[in-house]
């Protein structure tokens, strides 16, 4: 019986018809169900200016860039080179998160007294969170400092795992010659650039939480030695769509700051550089995003 069933042409243009049927009906049922999500991609909100008025800031160097859809929303020379005083310190934190253990410890291995300070000591044992703790937070220089000498191949090899990341993400206007910031005519960015760096930065969920933290006590691994660092962004606690991100300064630089700004679920990222007050400057900016800016289904 078996045999004649397969000998038989019907049969196997039943068992055709059969196959045909379920592919092209089985995958167009799953695909567009509501339940199913496999094939779907939910784009992001899109941002919509409401208005043609733009804040007028101290300085010509900003950006303004919605996070999750990486569009510009506000600029003036994004691609202007500037020099990014400590805002290279997020750099600096992303590289030793991606080289490091966050619990790894790190031997102070002398005083450190270049510029801003957590006062490291000599002989100190700090893990790698802390000092990344201390740099995000304080700004402290000892804390990148010693970020970097710890890297096998000391602070030219770290400072070139620093260009190897902005190299990776394509971010060109961008080069760094060390871990702080000061100044240097080879150390450089855009607003453009340094926004990417903030929109990277936010993705990470350890810098993401050190980088909103008012204040701080730290200490070495036996927690005899304790240091209290204070944010050094005067936004925090003060104005409540600010998140972090990091603040820089120098006399070349002048001031500087990329921020990350929640406007009621929706998140910015905002760069000033070389302004003559880089809080009053990025509260205008989300002052006018608070007055300006609307999101709606991407179209």
């Amino acid at each position: 019986m078996f045999l004649k069933l397969f000998r038989s042409r019907h049969f196997y243009y039943g068992l055709l018809f059969g196959i045909g049927f379920c592919l092209a009906i089985f995958p167009l049922s799953y695909r567009y169900t509501k339940e199913s999500s496999i094939f779907a991609f939910k784009h992001p909100l899109e941002p919509v200016v409401t208005s043609k008025n733009k804040p007028q800031l101290s300085t010509n160097y900003y950006i303004l860039l919605d996070n999750d859809s990486n569009k510009i929303i506000l600029s003036q020379n994004e691609n202007y080179r500037i020099y990014p005083a400590s805002t290279t310190k997020l750099a600096t934190a992303l590289t030793a998160l991606n080289v490091y253990p966050l619990e790894e410890v790190v031997t102070i291995p002398s005083d450190y007294i270049d510029g801003k300070v957590m006062e490291l000591k000599a002989g100190e044992k700090v893990t790698i969170k802390t000092l990344v703790a201390g740099l995000l937070i304080y700004s402290a220089n000892d804390a990148a400092f010693n970020l970097a000498t710890h890297y096998p191949g000391g602070i030219s090899a770290f400072v070139g795992q620093m260009n190897n990341l902005v190299e990776k993400y394509k971010l060109k206007n961008t080069h760094f010659v060390n871990f702080d910031g000061l100044h240097n005519e080879n150390h450089y960015s855009t607003p453009y650039d340094l926004a990417q760096l903030g929109r990277l930065a936010s993705q990470n969920p350890t810098l993401k939480e050190f980088v909103k933290t008012k204040s701080l006590n730290l200490s070495d691994v036996n927690g005899q030695i304790i240091h209290h660092v204070t944010s050094t962004n005067e936004l925090l606690g003060l104005v409540p769509e600010v998140e972090g991100l990091k603040t820089g300064w120098t006399p070349e630089a002048s001031g500087s700051f990329i921020g990350l700004i929640n406007i009621n679920g929706h998140y910015l990222i905002s760069v000033v550089a070389q302004s003559e007050d880089r809080f009053a400057d990025t509260k205008l900016l989300i002052d006018w995003a608070k007055n300006n800016l609307t999101w709606r289904i991407y179209q």
